[in-house]
């Protein structure tokens, strides 16, 4: 193949990997739209890499503990505080309890929007405990309806709705909202750092990262900023999943964090629950000295999440991390969402994101390397044609499944996580894209291949070739061929006495014969020159005895003249003869000429042999000339007599020619070639420089055969009778014409 040949082909494949590409970022990037199922298919991946990484323990390295609302409460408060919602003094309670303690924050995710169902003055109690303590986050929520039909221009309504749903917000403004957002499947995996109102035009902490400002000292109202792919708040660092989220790093199931009842942090010496007012004996879990909470140091430092683990209260979302066991095992509290993004930022356990330049460039290599191993694997031949695609699809399904635990191994060990989804439909369509290029390529190439071929070869070859299209090699190679050159004697003045129309209508039936000749002995048709005819045996594809086939074709070739020249004479046409040289040796055979217009040909110095054996044959007066190296190959299977041995115009070295006779099996050629002994004999002679017996001999044998080669060779011999030859003569004769 040229090298323009090859750098077209090379800019075709950039181009279809290039497309591929671009498809596959279409596909899984939202720039034009979002693909859901694939999208959700990359979370679920997310939820898979978890599950293979496992629970990490953090019982005792926690930041966090929740304190959960129980039955307990239910059955401990005394009535008729005993049902929900539950009075504000219990909250009250426990943010003085945990306050003494020693806990650096306190979060209520319980919403708060209005009084207290069974006394103001619990509110009140509330409200001086939060202010005490400066320590406190409450819930919080955005009402979405109302975000998009309130008229900024009622600032009576802006300032009711500045409590973001919760009564006390006015105390120290320390609010968290508390609706984090969930994915296509209903999943949480992700946090909003902040949320932003377009009513009160401000930008509001969610629970998490309020409740972080209050563990660091920051100012309440305090968001964070986003910068280089990262969310700063204070002295932290917190890699962004997107533009407005970060990706939680869970921890574990529910319960992985530590956990401690409302009631026992609210069972102090002050007050008294159903148990201890039956039993008179305090039973007082907070402030026991012995085995109380407030002294064992647990709350020490601590960010605290009170909320409900009650069922009836419904506080439960779905997770990434689920133990697998069985359906509905990745759902958490509402708690322990908040404390999973609260100990990852104190802990710095963050899962950093694939950057989006990496994941676009992961597709256009991953997409080229499915491409250029799948056209690779395609080069090969194999028996099995199929085998091809199963390679292909164990390339594929080992490329896919080693992302697949590259991005667990990165997930387990480096925090990171990479896209699955998106590299491995940039293998499949890589692969897919392979596949329909090469069809293409095949369909344009067999075109080709019946283009050029289908006038010259057989249908076998082309058939063949279509099937093995490499056997084609465009361009040249070198193949050991056998040539035929045949032309009509005296075609010229022959031309002179017709017509032109009657002149193509009878070149066109004789070729005809001859091509079919040709192509049905597996030959390949060259071109035609006038009259004349050229064509070779053993490429585009093998041939086997292609000599021996080119032999054949040449004796066919007189046997099917001979035919017309019987019909012709019928109607009185005049009779023409042809001359046929046959020569084998190493060619250059391929497509040679110019990009837009070439041939498919066979060059180099054998070829011009066999032209010039076709018309030697004028010299001998033969209708079959063929060269030493035809004979060499097919000796057994065809009847030749050796002519001479000459040195044709434009050629140093000597060649032996024969004349072919016959295929072997031909009786009556065997018994014309037995009756030839006389010229044999003259030929030693003649070599011999006996030139006056082999004269004698010659002309015996042109008397009894009428054998022109004889007679020839008389008048050579009279020649060297009256013109002796030098010492140094062997015998080659000079041919003096083309």
């Amino acid at each position: 193949m040229s090298g323009g040949s090859k750098g077209k082909g090379l800019i075709q494949k950039f181009a279809v990997v290039l497309s591929a590409a671009l498809f596959t970022v279409i596909l899984t990037q939202d720039y034009l739209f979002t693909f859901s199922p694939l999208k959700e298919l990359e979370l679920k991946l997310i939820d898979q890499r978890f599950l293979k990484r496992g629970k990490i323990d953090i019982a005792d390295s926690s930041k966090v503990i929740i304190v959960e609302m129980t039955q307990d409460l239910f059955d401990q408060i005394p009535p008729p505080y005993n049902k929900s919602p539950f009075p504000r003094f219990i909250y009250a309670k426990a943010i003085e309890n945990l306050t003494k303690a020693g806990v650096k924050a306190i979060g209520i995710d319980v919403e708060m929007p209005g009084p207290d169902s069974f006394s103001p003055g619990n509110d009140t109690l509330m409200m001086r405990a939060i202010k005490k303590s400066g320590k406190v986050v409450l819930a919080g929520k955005i009402d979405e309806t109302t975000e998009g039909q309130i008229d900024q221009r009622k600032t009576n309504v802006i300032k009711t709705y500045e409590n973001y749903g919760n009564m006390f917000y006015g105390v120290d403004s320390s609010v968290g909202i508390v609706q984090p957002p969930p994915d296509f499947d209903k999943v949480y995996r992700r946090y909003l750092p902040f949320r932003y109102t377009d009513i009160t035009q401000k930008r509001i902490p969610s629970f998490g990262f309020a409740l972080v400002n209050k563990y660091y000292g920051l100012n309440s109202r305090t968001t964070a900023e986003r910068k280089n792919g990262f969310f700063l708040l204070g002295a932290k660092k917190i890699p962004q999943y997107d533009a407005t989220t970060v990706l939680i790093n869970f921890y574990g199931p529910s319960r992985t964090f530590p956990y401690v009842k409302l009631m026992d942090v609210i069972d102090d010496k002050d007050f008294k629950t159903i148990d201890e007012i039956n039993s008179g004996i305090d039973i007082n879990s907070w402030d026991d000295p012995e085995y109380g909470l407030l002294q064992s140091g647990k709350f020490k430092d601590k960010i605290v999440i009170i909320g409900s683990t009650m069922p009836e209260d419904r506080d439960l979302l779905a997770c990434s991390f689920a133990e697998g066991k069985h359906k509905g095992d990745n759902l958490i509290y509402g708690v322990e969402f908040h404390a999973n993004i609260i100990q990852n930022i104190l802990g710095n356990d963050f899962l950093f994101k694939q950057s989006k330049e990496s994941e676009l460039l992961g597709i256009f290599l991953l997409t080229a390397l499915s491409f250029y191993f799948s056209s690779f694997i395609r080069k090969i031949k194999f028996k099995i044609g199929f085998l091809v695609e199963v390679l292909n699809i164990i390339f594929i399904i080992l490329l896919v499944v080693g992302i697949y635990e590259l991005s667990i191994y990165l997930f387990v060990y480096n925090k990171l996580v990479i896209a699955i989804v998106t590299p491995s439909l940039a293998v499949i369509i890589g692969y897919f894209s392979s596949t329909a290029y090469h069809f293409l390529r095949e369909r344009q190439q067999n075109v080709l291949i019946k283009g050029m071929f289908s006038q010259y070869v057989s249908k076998n070859v082309v058939n063949e070739l279509l099937l093995n299209p490499d056997k084609l090699r465009l361009g040249g190679e070198r193949k050991n061929v056998t040539i035929l050159f045949s032309d009509i004697a005296g075609f010229t003045s022959f031309a002179e006495n017709k017509l032109p129309e009657e002149l193509v209508s009878f070149i066109n039936a004789y070729l005809n014969e001859m091509t079919e000749i040709v192509i049905t002995n597996e030959g390949t048709l060259d071109k035609y020159l006038g009259d004349a005819v050229m064509a070779f045996w053993g490429a585009p594809i093998e041939v086997e005895d292609h000599a021996y086939k080119a032999c054949l074709t040449a004796l066919q070739m007189q046997n099917k003249l001979a035919e017309m020249r019987e019909k012709w004479s019928k109607s009185g046409e005049a009779q023409i003869r042809i001359r046929i040289g046959i020569n084998s040796g190493d060619v250059i055979v391929g497509n040679i000429g110019g990009v837009k217009r070439f041939d498919y040909t066979v060059l180099g110095d054998d070829v011009n042999l066999a032209s010039r054996l076709e018309g030697a044959n004028k010299e001998y007066g033969t209708n079959i000339m063929i060269g030493e190296s035809t004979l060499e190959k097919c000796k057994d299977k065809i009847l030749a007599r050796e002519l001479d041995i000459i040195r044709v115009k434009g050629k140093s070295k000597p060649t032996k020619v024969y004349e072919l006779i016959s295929a072997v099996g031909d009786k009556k050629a065997e018994a014309a070639i037995e009756e030839m002994d006389l010229y044999f004999q003259a030929l030693d002679l003649y070599r011999n420089r006996s030139f006056d017996a082999a004269q004698d001999y010659f002309k015996r044998s042109f008397e009894k055969l009428g054998d022109y080669p004889s007679k020839v060779y008389m008048q050579r011999c009279e020649f060297y009778l009256k013109n002796p030859p030098n010492e140094n003569w062997d015998g080659v004769f000079e041919m003096k014409s083309k």
